[in-house]
């Protein structure tokens, strides 16, 4: 027997983490891979296509795995870290 049954609780406030902290997520991301990949911003390079189209994927990733959080604080606060994480990550990253 599941430890947690899956239902449609809290909906709102997993979408909402998903669209806030998640977004953020994904930016972060995106730029992490940006630095690391040291991709121009030239929208005609290959680089900055892929890494456009990856915000796409990666966002809607996030959001479609949102509602496996047991609840809508739990996926505020793993998605706020997380995102927080990153954004450090980038920030150490550029000043290197």
């Amino acid at each position: 027997m599941p430890r947690y049954t899956y239902t449609s609780q809290n909906w709102l406030s997993k979408v909402t983490a998903a669209v806030v902290p998640g977004n953020l997520l994904t930016f972060g991301l995106v730029g992490v891979i940006g630095i690391l990949s040291h991709a121009d911003s030239d929208p005609r390079k290959a680089s900055a296509q892929f890494l456009t189209w990856l915000t796409v994927l990666l966002w809607c990733t996030i959001l479609s795995t949102c509602f496996l959080f047991s609840n809508g604080k739990r996926a505020w606060n793993y998605l706020s870290v997380a995102a927080l994480c990153v954004w450090g990550l980038f920030f150490v990253l550029k000043a290197l």
